[in-house]
């Protein structure tokens, strides 16, 4: 059976600094902002949008589970920024759990080994607490969660145990010797677990951690973001197009790769919808009566004299369809 929607993913499209507003927006995506509906993005991160896609609800009592990344803290202006530490060795993986086993011990917790670079706190408790998805919380000050249940009090001492243990172990010393950085501690987020049918039947991309919840779910997943059979695509191009000096390439591929051909289904009735989604920027939705409004003007991503937009400041975008605004003004 196939999906009557395909979201894809796109974190950081309207957030491409590089892309001005001389360069071209390809025609695919330009006919799909003219006519289309453009809102507000509500949602969190890709991780949240995914999680939900994928039957994934929150609880707050019970065993649950945490995704646990290692990360490196540097100090920011007045908090603690982390960023994700992807050249760790299984080894020393191995040396920086066992100097925290009795801390997770006596947390009553269980660390669970999902992939590598990846790994699962499992607690059980009453309350909540977790910091943001990794997308939209790594690179920025840590807003640490109120304590205000038991689990979060647990959580919050083992959080701290571990970042004291790891701050001069021998293998973060063997680290910054070497010029990398050191292992400082675990950002824990929980994506729920999956106990609803899944809105989707395979997802694309999103590295180990859209492979780890769509295993969990009982869903197909292709380590290929523009694998054309999947309904849920997350698309990271556009985050990582921030630091290249060629920001139109991942743009490009985003059209050639998977708008073209499903704008081609869209139109043989074989779709009801296509939505691009930048999480908590904007999201664009197309359906196969909006395609068919070829009346409507091909819009630019960027609008000359805006220099595009961020935080979902739908207002500096003249012209475009919004639930409040005519699409042919």
């Amino acid at each position: 059976m196939k999906s009557a929607v395909v979201e894809i993913l796109v974190p950081g499209l309207w957030q491409i600094s590089e892309w001005g507003p001389d360069q071209e927006t390809p025609v695919p995506l330009a006919r799909m902002l003219g006519r289309g509906l453009l809102t507000d993005s509500a949602s969190l991160g890709w991780e949240a949008t995914a999680a939900e896609a994928l039957g994934f609800r929150r609880s707050a009592s019970g065993r649950r589970r945490w995704v646990a990344l290692p990360v490196s803290l540097t100090a920011g202006l007045t908090d603690l920024v982390a960023s994700p530490v992807v050249d760790l060795t299984p080894d020393e993986w191995a040396l920086l759990r066992a100097s925290v086993a009795t801390e997770i011990e006596e947390a009553g917790a269980v660390l669970v080994d999902a992939a590598p670079g990846l790994h699962i706190l499992e607690i059980e408790g009453e309350g909540d607490w977790d910091l943001p998805p990794p997308s939209t919380g790594f690179a920025r000050p840590i807003r640490v969660p109120r304590l205000n249940s038991p689990i979060a009090r647990r959580l919050q001492a083992l959080i701290n145990s571990v970042q004291m243990l790891w701050f001069e172990h021998p293998v973060n010393l063997e680290r910054v010797r070497s010029g990398r950085r050191p292992v400082q501690g675990l950002w824990l987020w929980s994506p729920g677990a999956p106990t609803d049918t899944p809105a989707v039947q395979r997802v694309a991309g999103g590295g180990g951690l859209a492979k780890w919840m769509a295993d969990t779910a009982g869903v197909a997943w292709s380590a290929d973001p523009l694998d054309t059979r999947a309904d849920l695509v997350v698309l990271e191009a556009f985050s990582a197009s921030r630091t290249t000096d060629q920001p139109g390439m991942p743009l490009e591929s985003l059209c050639t790769d998977l708008l073209v051909p499903h704008l081609a289904r869209l139109r043989r009735g074989g779709l009801a919808e296509i939505r691009i989604d930048d999480p908590g920027v904007a999201r664009l939705s197309l359906s196969k009566a909006d395609w068919r409004r070829f009346w409507r003007r091909p819009r630019p991503l960027v609008i000359k004299g805006a220099g595009g937009f961020a935080g979902g400041a739908l207002s500096i975008l003249p012209g475009f369809a919004t639930p409040d605004t005519p699409p042919w003004n």
